[in-house]
């Protein structure tokens, strides 16, 4: 079989494939459409509808986006066995992807229909910012069942993917051949477009306020207090920090840190951190008094957006779509806490997803173009006589399979993470949480010596609140 005859025998076969799979992939429907009425479901407390509608979806190639929506809104509604099982399968599916990273038929022809037709017809392989968030995530569902001994599992699997996605990260900025290559390439595409880096300025914006697209201050947070109520207090520390270190103008953090430092007699790193600029100290727990940590998730991380950009290849212009960002964000709304009538003080940030799935969007980006630019030429290049019946054929699928971006992401993401700790007598009490929109009332049993954890996710319209005291 000639050449022609094989390319041609691939792209119908990779047609055929996406024919089949458009019920459950994105390449005839954008991914955040589909997610626009399960939000509203969530918005009404019709969970079960929702997790019935993602169940349909998860058998695709996209199965492992929408296992990743389901637990999360089983975690949302309080279904914590339900969360469990389904990031257990976004786990497994993750690591059967990469045991399938090497080169298989069924890649190599999803590879040739993304090359061919769109990036929609790639499975959908996760970023690792969603990863490490599955992990804390299942991390913060064991605590609510009191296992610690599985909580502290996933948060050392958490760290531990922090800690691969930055070597990874500093191995390709060490392939500067490669990427210097790709950078040539790309400038070329750009090159004929004046306005480009006009039209990704918000997604620079955003993508500006975070150092990568992996590295997660939430994360290492919840490690540390998971360590700290295991009594394992060096780890506890050292998680702390590193989440300082990330997110150094969270004050709760700061405290945290300066708290085990002064524990552990760690008298360089005190000395550090009570001479730089910092607001008043929290005073800790006395004996009598318990701990009480709010953990607040707010929002949904936006929706990506497409991108039109005209570009001249080879004497023709072609207009090229990319997926963006938009930086419409509403202002971070702090938690205001109360407790048994007194206030006790507000939410700090400590984790903007948003600004996280930016960055990894920028950090794709070049690759993008250089794909897109080949794409094009490589439609071109079927048109020859041989090829042009097959070619009109395809032409029937037309713009919407070829200029379509692929907009996939986790969007049951919260937008922003924020938290807050403070010493609280010990008893029953009420704690009182208000948003500025929403208010909500929980009642949380202090214990001396010990920690209440409350996780707080305002979504749908309401706060979603769950209490825990370990």
């Amino acid at each position: 079989m000639d050449v022609n005859k094989s390319v041609l025998c691939g792209v119908l076969g990779c047609v055929v494939l996406l024919m089949n799979g458009c019920a459950t992939n994105s390449v005839f429907s954008a991914y955040p459409s589909q997610v626009v009425d399960i939000k509203q479901q969530v918005a009404v407390g019709e969970f079960t509808a929702a997790r019935k509608v993602l169940e349909k979806k998860s058998q695709g190639s996209d199965k492992l986006l929408y296992l990743m929506e389901r637990g999360r809104i089983a975690q949302i509604s309080g279904d914590i066995e339900s969360s469990i099982a389904d990031f257990e399968q976004v786990l497994a599916e993750f690591e059967a992807k990469e045991a399938a990273a090497k080169i298989t038929a069924s890649g190599a022809a999803g590879a040739a229909g993304a090359l061919l037709l769109n990036e929609n017809a790639i499975p959908y392989e996760g970023e690792s910012y969603e990863r490490i968030f599955v992990h804390t995530f299942q991390a913060l569902n064991f605590l609510q069942q009191r296992n610690l001994e599985a909580a502290g599992v996933e948060v050392r699997r958490a760290n531990l993917e922090q800690q691969l996605a930055l070597r990874e990260n500093e191995a390709e900025v060490n392939k500067a051949e490669a990427r210097d290559e790709e950078a040539r390439k790309a400038a070329m595409i750009e090159g004929q477009n004046r306005d480009y880096k006009q039209k990704f300025s918000s997604l620079n914006e955003l993508a500006s306020k975070v150092k990568n697209s992996f590295q997660n201050a939430y994360s290492f947070y919840i490690s540390g207090l998971i360590y700290e109520m295991r009594g394992e207090y060096n780890d506890a520390y050292i998680d702390y920090k590193k989440a300082l270190e990330i997110y150094p103008s969270n004050r709760y953090l700061r405290d945290d840190v300066v708290r085990l430092a002064k524990r552990l007699g760690m008298e360089t790193d005190l000395a550090q951190l009570t001479t730089s600029p910092a607001k008043k100290q929290l005073n800790p727990p006395s004996a009598e008094e318990g701990k009480l940590v709010v953990l607040y998730e707010q929002g949904y991380v936006p929706e990506k957006k497409e991108v039109n950009i005209l570009i001249d290849l080879r004497g023709v212009p072609n207009n090229m779509v990319f997926p963006t960002y938009v930086n419409n964000q509403p202002p971070r709304r702090p938690l205001v806490i109360g407790l048994s009538g007194a206030r006790l003080g507000e939410t700090e940030t400590i984790v903007e997803p948003t600004a996280m799935a930016a960055k990894a969007l920028e950090e794709r980006l070049m690759g993008m173009i250089v794909r897109q630019g080949l794409r094009v030429l490589a439609r071109e290049r079927m048109k020859d006589k041989q090829m042009e019946s097959v070619f009109g054929m395809l032409a029937g699928l037309g713009q919407m399979l070829l200029n379509r971006a692929d907009l996939r992401s986790w969007l049951m993401l919260p937008a922003e993470v924020q938290i807050l700790h403070s010493a609280a007598a010990q008893g029953e009490q009420t704690l009182t949480l208000k948003d500025g929109i929403h208010s909500s009332e929980v009642t949380v049993d202090i214990r001396p010596g010990r920690v209440t954890v409350v996780h707080v996710i305002a979504a749908g319209g309401r706060l979603h609140t769950r209490a825990i005291t370990i």
